[in-house]
């Protein structure tokens, strides 16, 4: 419907340097994930549904891949007969694809061009310029590559996570895991280090707090998991899906520093650890601040702690022979194959590591 006196076209575009098909597909992925998080299921699919709760709200009406997508919305319960018409499509330039998403017809319930221009202003313009100021653009770089990695950049840096590597070798040092040990992993990423555990003949668990790592960590642990060996849950780190001393030991790396409250997190790995049972994590190092290894924007959104504070949070957890382990991560970073001209980077420091017991 062409925009009259109460209704109006509302319109967003990008262009990107991406070929149609692809645009297509990161769209396809990205959009229903993101509208999860906001309480809405969408199949994104040929006669697909979008549904709020128990009220489906919009079905797909076309789907012309790597050009077009339109669904009929229903943006009142109250009115079931009001719809609107939105429709994706995907253009052609010579640097890539003009994306464009449109609503059509909208405004009709909303009593007039001035209420229209309200709630443009206070549901579009104002959410899009809080979007893209320094808080929330800064908190969505630090989930999307650190804090709660999605997309597809992150599921390809976490599938291969090379400059993780000489953490890893610390931790796996420092467990020393044997066959007959059960490992939690809380924050496991892609599953890059859990592959490399269970190398040493144990049985694991990991939980992660993002659906696209956790999907990531059973695909490369596609085997083990079959085998009976490993499972990777979604959970949070303050509210572990496990019973009361499951696990003979478990570990953390890249993780502490995003923990609201690590001591709560670490009291929850003491409750699923046997007694006698071993945490070993990777530290959130001050001196780590504005370098690579924490740079902008995660540096001002992580929790950077000393060694002395390290002990006290382990301690404070209520774990024993808590102690600080450092390492120097050159000799690591070069086995692991870390590039030469990246080699530096891990002899700015010793890094530190907690490792503590619980009591029994």
């Amino acid at each position: 419907m062409e925009p009259g006196a109460d209704t109006t076209v509302v319109r967003a575009e990008v262009d990107v340097a991406l070929e149609p098909a692809a645009a297509f597909g990161v769209f396809v992925d990205e959009l229903p994930r993101s509208l999860a998080g906001l309480g809405i299921e969408l199949e994104l699919a040929p006669e697909g549904r979008a549904r709020e709760g128990d009220v489906e709200v919009g079905s797909i009406t076309a789907w012309e891949p790597g050009e077009r997508i339109a669904l009929e919305w229903r943006p009142a319960t109250w009115e079931p007969e009001e719809l609107t018409e939105v429709v994706l499509t995907f253009e052609a330039t010579d640097s890539g694809t003009h994306v464009t998403i449109e609503q059509r017809g909208w405004g009709r319930m909303l009593g007039g061009a001035d209420e229209i221009l309200g709630w443009f202003t206070g549901q579009v313009a104002a959410p899009l310029l809080r979007i893209t100021s320094p808080t929330a653009f800064g908190d969505w770089l630090t989930d999307r590559r650190a804090r709660r990695p999605s997309g597809g950049q992150a599921r390809t840096v976490y599938r291969e996570p090379l400059f993780h590597r000489p953490n890893f070798a610390v931790l796996l040092e420092l467990l020393d895991l044997e066959p007959e040990d059960l490992l939690l992993e809380v924050g496991c990423g892609g599953g890059a280090f859990m592959y490399d555990a269970l190398r040493s003949g144990c049985r694991a668990a990991a939980i992660d707090h993002s659906p696209d790592m956790v999907r990531l960590a059973r695909d490369i642990n596609a085997g083990a998991i079959v085998d009976g060996r490993l499972e990777v849950l979604e959970a949070s780190a303050d509210r572990l899906p496990f019973p009361d001393e499951m696990f003979t030991c478990a570990t953390m790396t890249g993780v502490l520093g995003f923990l609201p409250d690590p001591v709560v997190a670490l009291a929850e790995i003491r409750r699923v650890l046997v007694d006698g049972g071993r945490v070993v994590l990777l530290g959130s190092d001050p001196s780590w601040r504005g370098t690579p290894a924490a740079p902008e924007p995660m540096a001002s959104r992580l929790r950077f702690y000393d060694d002395d504070e390290l002990v006290r949070i382990g301690q404070d957890a209520a774990f024993t022979d808590v102690r600080v382990e450092r390492r120097d991560l050159e000799p690591a970073a070069r086995e692991a194959g870390i590039p030469e001209e990246f080699v530096p980077l891990f002899a700015l420091g010793t890094a530190p590591f907690l490792a503590a017991l619980k009591p029994g």
